[in-house]
Formats: C-alpha cells, structure tokens, sequence
C-alpha cells in the first residue's frame, strides 16, 4: 500500500516538522484550556471544594467516633 501513496513511504522533513509543531500546538490550547475551566484558579470553587472536603472530613471521624 505504501507504493501506491509516496507520501506515506518517504515523509519529507517539512511535512514532520508541520505536523509536529501542529500536535504541540494543540496540546497547549488544550492544557491552557483545562487549567482555565477546572475550577481551581476561582476563589469560589476552591473554597466550596476546601469546605466540602472539611466536612467529608468531619463526618468521617463522626462515623469513627460512634463505633
């Protein structure tokens, strides 16, 4: 099948090098974008997770404690 298409025999260097900086490309933007929408850098969301994980805490040792 590769005679058929000489592209995928013999790639040249410009060809690898576009497609490589394009795959890097793209894992920036979609890092950039999961760090932007997780949550973490809101003030509000991560003092619902700090409170929510406290009480998860709590209720942990409550459930401890009643044994």
């Amino acid at each position: 099948m590769n005679e058929k298409i000489p592209s995928l025999a013999l790639p040249n260097a410009r060809e690898l090098n576009r497609m490589v900086s394009d795959l890097e490309r793209r894992v920036m933007i979609i890092g950039r974008d999961q760090r932007t929408f997780s949550g973490v850098f809101n003030i509000k969301a991560r003092a619902f997770f700090v409170i929510g994980f406290l009480l998860a805490l709590g209720l942990v040792f409550l459930a401890m404690g009643m044994r």
